[in-house]
């Protein structure tokens, strides 16, 4: 249970830095020099922007707490890695997706839910793959030092 708070919080801050980030980025590439700390749906939906601000925040804190914790699923030996992956799978797809509808980062449309499923598969399979080589990889050396 420690090692599940330990990485809910640090979830939810790098959560929120990552969140942080990608708005500096979006508004760097489409913003003419100004600085968009929410989409146009959210601050239509809010009561103020600040208010719209604290809730993209700490929905981006519940994203990375979701992507944190759950890596423990990745711990249950008994549990075969497909059992494991489609759970995480399942769990961070469906956090990141009502995150992001309810933030407004993509249209409220089956067409715009579709694509979105479609670039976070992509996206999960490569990290999926990626951290999978590098756990093998890992193996492999521990297994040449014994």
């Amino acid at each position: 249970m420690k090692e599940f708070f330990k990485r809910a919080i640090m979830g939810f801050v790098y959560g929120i830095f990552i969140g942080q980030t990608i708005l500096i980025l979006e508004s760097l590439v489409g913003g003419n020099g100004n600085f968009h700390p929410v989409s146009a749906y959210l601050l239509q939906h809010s009561s103020s922007q600040m208010t719209a601000v604290i809730i993209q925040y700490f929905l981006t804190g519940i994203i990375g707490i979701s992507f944190a914790t759950t890596t423990l699923i990745f711990e249950i030996d008994s549990w075969s890695i497909v059992a494991q992956t489609v759970l995480h799978f399942v769990i961070t797809s469906v956090v990141m997706y009502i995150a992001g509808f309810l933030c407004g980062w993509f249209p409220h449309s089956v067409r715009s839910t579709i694509i979105w499923f479609a670039i976070f598969i992509v996206i999960y399979v490569i990290m999926w793959a990626g951290f999978m080589l590098y756990f093998k990889k890992q193996t492999k050396k521990i297994n040449e030092a014994l």
